[in-house]
């Protein structure tokens, strides 16, 4: 009974096995029983049909792995860039701030003081942009007497406002666009400048040619600042400016009997302001 189930097994694996030795079937009966495959030889072989078969079923129930189309593809090969495109043209916003300013020579001219205003922007295209500003600086003067001698002329301080309103080029590092939401720049510009205060008590005790008159006159800038981009329509502006006007002297210094000497018409006077503005975008 043993060696009938032998054999029949025996049969069974000649009928599976001989094809996985490359031998004609009828070829394989007629071959010795010493060529025929061992024991182990079939139970390897057995053991490679079951994990081929495995790996089959395993690859028919997972499920395909897709490859990204599309807006996905094309996030997914996309390099994060620190630059962003500014779309929007124009801007406007108010400044705040303080201006230091040189008195001149004899100290009569604004010294500088608080600054309030406002401004407005226009993209011109690539990295220039046109700007519109206008200022107040809230400060003091002194009231200069040149008939009295040197180191006592100043009687008293009078107020100032110190009123310009001018137009400038603004010149951006990094082109039309912001780099990591700063966008840092160059100005230069020029207009006009007057004392919106005028004369003050302390005036009226100097003679006529001894009192200063800021007047009005050439305003010039040029300074640098950056752009601070909150979103696309809300940013934040900081700028120092240097700023240039002239004072012109009161002809009662030039007076020969009071030993003035070197006496000039007019002078330059240099201010350096530092402001914060809000700006809105659209």
């Amino acid at each position: 009974m043993r060696n009938d189930q032998r054999a029949r097994g025996k049969r069974w694996c000649e009928r599976v096995y001989s094809p996985m030795w490359c031998i004609p079937r009828q070829a394989y009966l007629r071959m010795p029983s010493s060529n025929h495959p061992t024991d182990a030889q079939r139970r390897t072989c057995a053991h490679g049909l079951l994990a081929s078969a495995a790996v089959v079923l395993a690859s028919v129930a997972s499920p395909a792995w897709d490859p990204p189309t599309g807006e996905a593809a094309l996030a997914a090969q996309t390099v994060p860039s620190p630059f962003r495109h500014i779309e929007r043209k124009q801007e406007s916003g108010p400044l705040a701030g303080y201006m230091r300013a040189g008195a001149g020579r004899f100290g009569y001219g604004p010294k500088g003081g608080a600054m309030f205003g406002g401004r407005w922007g226009l993209e011109l295209g690539g990295p220039i942009s046109l700007e519109g500003v206008a200022g107040l600086v809230a400060g003091e003067r002194d009231v200069v007497d040149p008939g009295r001698d040197e180191g006592d002329r100043v009687i008293g301080q009078a107020p100032i406002l110190l009123t310009s309103a001018d137009a400038r080029l603004k010149f951006s590092f990094v082109g039309p666009r912001t780099w990591r939401s700063i966008n840092p720049f160059l100005v230069f510009g020029a207009g006009i400048a007057f004392d919106l205060a005028g004369s003050h008590e302390l005036d009226e005790r100097l003679l006529a040619a001894d009192r200063f008159e800021f007047g009005s006159g050439f305003f010039g800038t040029a300074g640098a600042g950056t752009r601070i981009f909150l979103t696309e329509s809300v940013a934040v502006r900081l700028d120092g400016v240097f700023s240039l006007w002239k004072l012109r002297t009161p002809p009662g210094f030039s007076d020969p009997e009071r030993a003035i000497e070197n006496v000039e018409s007019s002078e330059w006077s240099p201010g350096l302001g530092l402001t914060i503005s809000g700006m809105y975008r659209w």
